[in-house]
């Protein structure tokens, strides 16, 4: 029996002195199979993290050679632990990001490493105007694997037709024609809850704004390079002014929140709702009939110096890689993003009703309302204003918006507080 028990503590001394030998990034011992870690936040119950984890298992059934080990960790704790380890260069070999102002401090940093050997991936896959919010100083850092778009139009298509309109305006000028037209009819035009005072700022103003400035306006008035008080910003906060002052939404706009609004357009009770790509699903289980509901983008302004094709949006779903990563090691994570970032993947998203940046094809089951919201993503993504002002800044917005439709305040007002609040800031 003691012959025995030297024998097991042999056998497990050698195995713990095996497993010592192994790590993070390293080829696990005894084989030639290389480990890389992944840490990501992909611990709900949620569609698209489905679609991940189904894509990183069918990447390990496929590869003898090189082995993704998921480290999931609560959203709420990824952020700060990802910042902590980056502080002290112990970040894993492949880890989620977000973009623009969250992911710059580690691209600054050197903490990460540089997608552009295998960028050519995508071209013509993913437009350059969406792999733009995964770039710092232009390099590409990541692929973006879904999109929020912040800015779409949902609208009942019998109530337009009623009201005159063949098919739904494309400028500003035809959209106030049709406001006019459901108010004489005793329709309410825009079903808007704006209690919690960021639907006027995040779905209106992040696309109008960029309709009138363009999308460099919003960084360099950020830094010092342009101002709030722009004649363009401030003729973009003057729609706001003038749709309140045409009766365009409900009376009880500033004291019903976007759900109840949301609501309201479902039950027939206003011809349209403005809202993002997280109102689609809500929408479509919704209403009566889903094929008499349609969408469409902001429309153009006459003067506006911005792309009329682009809708404010933020891409994510980015993986990162450490740029420590041996030069064999990177081979084997360049290998895992192309067979991550593809086809199958978008495909799996839109699935679940996620938009994605890719232009996939898509069956007659997907609902056209989906189909059209994806395709408006290809025409490039407009900053989200509250995706990249300061919450000071954010607080000045919603609440002068709101004090815009009350009467209260003059879009000039607001533009010199925002001025003012970011001359503070720099």
């Amino acid at each position: 029996m003691k012959k025995v028990s030297i024998l097991l503590v042999g056998i497990i001394a050698i195995l713990s002195l095996a497993a010592c030998s192994g790590g993070e990034g390293e080829t696990a011992s005894g084989s030639d199979v290389i480990e890389l870690t992944l840490w990501n936040d992909w611990t709900e119950d949620r569609p698209e993290n489905t679609a991940y984890k189904n894509m990183v298992e069918k990447f390990n059934e496929q590869h003898d050679d090189i082995e993704v080990v998921i480290e999931a960790i609560p959203h709420d704790q990824y952020e700060t632990k990802l910042r902590t380890q980056a502080a002290g260069n112990q970040l894993p070999d492949m880890f989620r990001v977000w973009p623009g102002a969250r992911l710059a401090p580690l691209a600054e940093g050197g903490a990460t490493l540089s997608l552009d050997p295998i960028k050519d991936n995508w071209e013509g896959v993913i437009p350059e105007g969406i792999m733009k919010d995964y770039q710092f100083d232009g390099v590409q850092y990541a692929i973006p694997g879904n999109i929020s778009e912040t800015s779409l139009i949902f609208y009942h298509k019998d109530m337009v037709k009623d009201a005159g309109f063949e098919e739904f305006p494309k400028t500003y000028e035809e959209l106030k024609s049709l406001i006019t037209a459901l108010n004489e009819a005793g329709t309410t035009p825009i079903s808007l809850g704006n209690k919690a005072i960021w639907p006027l700022q995040s779905v209106y103003i992040s696309t109008i704004a960029d309709r009138f400035t363009g999308s460099d306006f919003l960084p360099n008035a950020l830094s010092g390079e342009g101002s709030f008080e722009n004649e363009q910003f401030i003729n973009s906060m003057k729609v706001i002014e003038e749709l309140a002052n045409m009766k365009a939404f409900n009376g009880d706009m500033n004291t019903i929140d976007e759900a109840q609004a949301r609501s309201e357009f479902n039950a027939g009770n206003a011809a349209m709702h403005f809202a993002g790509s997280w109102a689609i699903g809500p929408v479509l289980d919704t209403v009566e009939n889903p094929d008499k509901i349609g969408v469409a983008p902001f429309p153009s302004f006459a003067g506006g110096d911005g792309d009329p094709a682009k809708i404010a949006g933020v891409a994510g779903g980015g993986i990162a890689l450490n740029s420590d990563l041996s030069e064999e090691e990177q081979e084997a994570a360049f290998e895992f993003l192309k067979f991550f970032y593809s086809d199958e993947m978008y495909q799996q998203l839109v699935e679940a009703n996620i938009i994605v940046p890719a232009d996939v094809e898509m069956g007659d089951d997907i609902p056209q309302v989906f189909q059209e919201a994806n395709k408006l993503a290809q025409g490039g993504l407009a900053p989200v204003y509250d995706a990249t002002l300061s919450p000071e800044l954010t607080d000045i917005i919603n609440n002068g918006l709101q004090a815009i439709t009350l009467g209260e305040k003059t879009p000039e007002e607001l533009a010199k507080e925002m001025q003012e609040q970011v001359e503070k800031e720099q």
